[in-house]
C-alpha cells in the first residue's frame, strides 16, 4: 500500500513539475451567457450553466478551441433540482474548433450541461442573440 501511495505521489509531483495541468471550467454570467475556459480539459470533463430564452431568441455557441477541440451542449428545460426536471435534454448541440453554432429553442429557463467531446484548450461562450 505504501509503495502504491509513493508511486501516486511521485506521479503527481512529476506532472506538476512538467506543467501538465488540466482545467475545464464553466460559469454562468449575469448577462445571461455561459463562459467555458479550458486548458487541456480532458474528454468527458463538464460543467453546468443556466440560460433564459425568450420568444424569438437564438442561442449561439462560439468556440475558440485548439484544433480538434469540441464541446457538446445539452439543453434541459427547467432548472436543475426542480421536481419536474427532465431525464433527457430538449436539444443537443455540438460545436468545435473556431466555429459558432446557432439553434432556436422554445422560450424558458434552461440548465445547460456542457461536456468536452475531446481534449480541449481555449474558450467558448454560449449566449443569446436577440431578433
Amino acid at each position: 500500500m505504501k509503495k502504491v501511495l509513493a508511486i501516486l505521489l511521485l506521479s503527481v509531483l512529476l506532472l506538476s513539475a512538467c506543467g501538465a495541468k488540466s482545467v475545464f471550467g464553466v460559469s454562468s454570467n449575469e448577462d445571461n451567457s455561459i463562459s467555458v475556459t479550458a486548458e487541456k480539459g480532458p474528454k468527458g470533463s463538464g460543467g453546468i450553466g443556466y440560460l433564459t430564452v425568450e420568444e424569438g431568441d437564438t442561442v449561439a455557441a462560439a468556440c475558440k478551441f485548439n484544433e480538434g477541440g469540441k464541446i457538446q451542449l445539452r439543453f434541459f428545460a427547467g432548472l436543475l433540482g426542480s421536481e419536474d426536471f427532465p431525464d433527457e435534454p430538449a436539444v443537443e448541440l455540438e460545436v468545435s474548433g473556431q466555429d459558432t453554432a446557432r439553434i432556436t429553442i422554445d422560450p424558458g429557463e434552461y440548465t445547460v450541461a456542457i461536456l468536452a467531446g475531446s481534449t480541449v484548450s481555449g474558450t467558448a461562450e454560449v449566449y443569446i442573440e436577440k431578433p
